[in-house]
């Protein structure tokens, strides 16, 4: 996820990637007995699913957007997993990631993961491309389509490599890609000097075994991407993210000097290998720290299909560093990303954002879905599943897939959300027991989560998962793709609502049947 830097016990440090891995014992079916309000469906959850063909919509007056193929607005909703992440031999924090998982996934509604790879994984040696690690992130690809899940392939990097930093999260380049000049790897508060000396080579772009070394890491990219499906404009990849938390070393100011070139040579390098879907890209760390990165912000590339991604730690990673951050201290870090993306001219995301698992942060993670809603992004939280006994502890699930005790992440997370609309999403917002959106478009095909109900396993945030729609306050035909999960001791149920939307401009609301 990051160069980690040692925070507060009381935040709990995490280690960002996303876990998405095996939940040991389960089963799901999707559509079975009928839902009160909504017809039932037998179709695939992937038929039901405007994921596909995702691109960047510019409308002539308002602000882009993740559109599906069919033009729908996606409201990406879901969840960070570091399963295929190269960690130190002593970090392997998350359980390999199975079909199963996707299931889970489903039945609490998400429809976005965020797949971490590791450059070292994909040229383990200069020019060596491994096709088995290749076919497995193609294979988690097509297990996240089957469930109507849309995939973003991250390279990411933490500490610039595993050879950096063995005492914390640590991951990204091979070692024959680190150029350190020798410098000691020893921890400070930060990262260690040779992965900032490291970093400032490949800022550089030194060159290493006849190549630059940036060259060489579009090579990996490429070829992941290509993998993955990446080139098609019907895979379910809505994106292949070019860096993970890029850390400043090197020339001032690094924006322009550094990340900003380098992003435009893998815009180009991408392209022209034939990837079609949406590029993303990250500010450097240091918005992580600052909640805002505006004053470094600037337009650097003319690509219609770019999506600014944003970390969203304010008050894990700033002040207060405990859950005691305030409404305004979020709302004010989530306006600075929009004023930031105007300045780019491209939508904004927040693929990864996290925190400890207690209850004292069920008020800020809901919190932070509300500014979601207001500000019509979607959104990845980091992260999934997570071994027992490393450094920090924010998985959502556990590692059989049942829910944890002390915490409604999981719940909070499968509330009532738009997927999809046809047309431009003016508005949303919703409780446990309603949602609501305004939209204004051609007519077409809308898709609503209805909210997860937990039926055993622990307290259910949504009583009755929605499946009664109205259109301007009139009722609608409506199918509802169930979605079924089951584990030892935990039982999931959730309802995609799917509905047609007539030209104009409309407000669509779900209730309970």
């Amino acid at each position: 996820m990051r160069m980690t830097t040692r925070r507060p016990r009381t935040v709990g440090l995490p280690a960002f990637l996303a876990a998405l891995s095996l939940p040991l014992l389960l089963a799901a079916c999707a559509a079975s007995a009928p839902v009160a309000g909504g017809a039932p469906s037998s179709r695939p959850l992937a038929d039901a699913s405007a994921i596909g063909g995702a691109h960047v919509v510019h409308p002539v007056a308002g602000t882009p957007y993740i559109a599906g193929g069919d033009g729908q607005f996606l409201l990406l909703r879901g969840i960070d997993d570091n399963a295929l992440v190269q960690y130190p031999s002593d970090y392997r924090e998350a359980p390999p990631v199975s079909k199963a998982d996707f299931a889970e996934m489903a039945a609490l509604g998400f429809d976005f993961l965020r797949l971490p790879v590791s450059w070292s994984e994909i040229m383990p040696a200069p020019g060596v491309i491994s096709k088995t690690y290749l076919d497995r992130v193609a294979q988690v690809v097509r297990w996240a389509g089957a469930e109507g899940i849309g995939v973003l392939v991250d390279m990411h990097q933490d500490n610039y490599s595993t050879v950096t930093d063995f005492s914390q999260e640590s991951d990204g380049a091979p070692a024959w890609a680190v150029l350190d000049g020798g410098a000691p790897c020893t921890p400070d508060l930060t990262t260690t000097k040779c992965a900032l000396a490291a970093f400032a080579s490949f800022w550089a772009n030194s060159t290493v075994h006849g190549k630059p070394l940036q060259t060489w890491y579009l090579e990996a990219a490429l070829a992941v991407a290509k993998a993955a499906g990446a080139t098609s404009h019907s895979s379910n990849v809505v994106g292949v993210e070019l860096m993970n938390e890029p850390w400043p070393a090197g020339p001032e100011p690094f924006q322009t000097a550094s990340l900003y070139p380098f992003y435009d040579r893998m815009i180009a390098g991408l392209r022209a290998g034939g990837v079609v879907v949406p590029l993303w890209f990250e500010p450097s760390i240091i918005r992580d720290l600052t909640n805002d990165a505006l004053g470094q912000a600037a337009r650097f590339s003319d690509d219609p299909n770019l999506v600014y991604a944003v970390h969203m730690y304010t008050g894990v990673f700033s002040p207060p560093f405990d859950s005691s951050v305030t409404e305004s201290q979020l709302s004010s870090s989530y306006a600075d990303a929009a004023a930031e993306a105007k300045v780019f001219g491209t939508p904004f995301m927040v693929d990864e954002y996290g925190s400890n698992p207690t209850p004292a942060w069920n008020e800020w993670l809901t919190e932070q879905l509300s500014l979601q809603n207001a500000y019509q992004v979607g959104s990845g939280f980091w992260l999934w599943k997570q071994r027992i006994g490393h450094w920090y502890d924010w998985a959502t699930v556990h590692l059989n897939g049942s829910l944890r005790r002390h915490t409604l992440r999981a719940q909070l997370l499968g509330g009532p959300h738009v997927d999809a609309v046809p047309g431009d999403l003016l508005a949303t917002s919703s409780t446990p027991e309603s949602l609501s959106a305004t939209v204004d478009g051609p007519g077409g095909t809308a898709f609503l989560w209805g909210g997860t109900v937990v039926k055993s396993g622990g307290p259910t945030v949504t009583t009755h998962t929605l499946t009664r729609v109205t259109i301007d306050s009139k009722p609608v035909a409506t199918s509802c793709h169930v979605q079924r999960f089951e584990a030892p001791g935990t039982s999931l149920e959730g309802c995609l609502l799917q509905v047609h939307v007539p030209a104009g401009h409309h407000l669509i609301e779900a209730t309970a049947g």
